[in-house]
């Protein structure tokens, strides 16, 4: 893959969303409108059964953050699936651009996308109040869990846009993996045996679970932050690879 025509590309990606206010409006007001309505709802409640010194929502700021990089998924699918109905996919085809570097700069202009979402939630939450105990080293770490999320999120968008042929079938397709990460991955459900084994399931449980431990001022020598950090990278390995030759295979022909 050229690197040079892909951050070229990834500038381009850039340049598109500025030029498009009412996208970039949405990437900038979902993560805000996410944590503000979770903290109007939530944040007078108390007595969580896994945290019980917490407020509801500080409980799922984690989780928050998670979501909005999944969120993700759906907007590349409908994206992808507009460029394809406006013939733009199939001029890439006939550039000397390569279907790898144009989905290289795809992944990488929307995992960046994606982790400033996830950030967004964060500096608002300890805006609101919640605290957060960690060290540099730390959210250098939470850093890296997000855009391993993130490629995930990238991943399952371009499954999802090989799939289905056009915009409204791919919002309803990724709300079917979508609802499920929401509901476990967030730690939105109500947890027992069952909820937690499905849980392990959702790829951004892994993060919840160590943005949690790492927030709270956990060792980062815990073994269990790296076995996520692990399981999340191998994922995220399977989910983008498998999403990248789909993908090319069907729209790049």
């Amino acid at each position: 893959m050229n690197l040079q025509k892909t951050l070229a590309l990834v500038q381009v990606e850039f340049k598109k969303l500025m030029r498009d206010p009412m996208t970039l409006a949405v990437l900038v007001l979902m993560p805000v409108g996410l944590t503000l309505i979770f903290y109007v709802a939530l944040g007078n409640l108390y007595q969580h059964p896994e945290k019980p010194e917490m407020s509801h929502f500080e409980y799922l700021v984690p989780g928050t953050m998670g979501y909005a990089i999944i969120y993700m998924g759906m907007m590349i699918a409908l994206a992808l699936c507009e460029y394809r109905d406006a013939g733009l996919l199939k001029r890439v085809g006939t550039t000397p651009t390569s279907p790898y570097v144009y989905l290289g700069s795809l992944l990488i202009a929307n995992v960046v996308i994606a982790v400033v979402q996830a950030l967004i939630v964060l500096l608002l939450s300890v805006i609101l109040g919640y605290e957060v105990s960690a060290s540099l080293l730390g959210l250098l770490l939470m850093c890296a869990f997000l855009a391993l999320l993130a490629v995930t999120a990238v991943g399952l968008g371009l499954i999802t846009a090989t799939v289905v042929k056009n915009a409204g079938a791919a919002s309803g397709l990724s709300m079917i993996f979508i609802i499920p990460m929401m509901m476990f991955g967030t730690f939105l459900g109500v947890w027992d045996d069952t909820t937690r084994a499905i849980a392990h399931f959702t790829p951004n449980f892994y993060t919840t679970d160590s943005l949690t431990m790492i927030f709270e001022g956990t060792s980062l020598s815990d073994p269990l932050i790296w076995r996520n950090l692990l399981i999340l990278a191998l994922i995220s390995l399977v989910v983008v690879v498998a999403g990248i030759q789909m993908f090319k295979r069907t729209e790049f022909r």
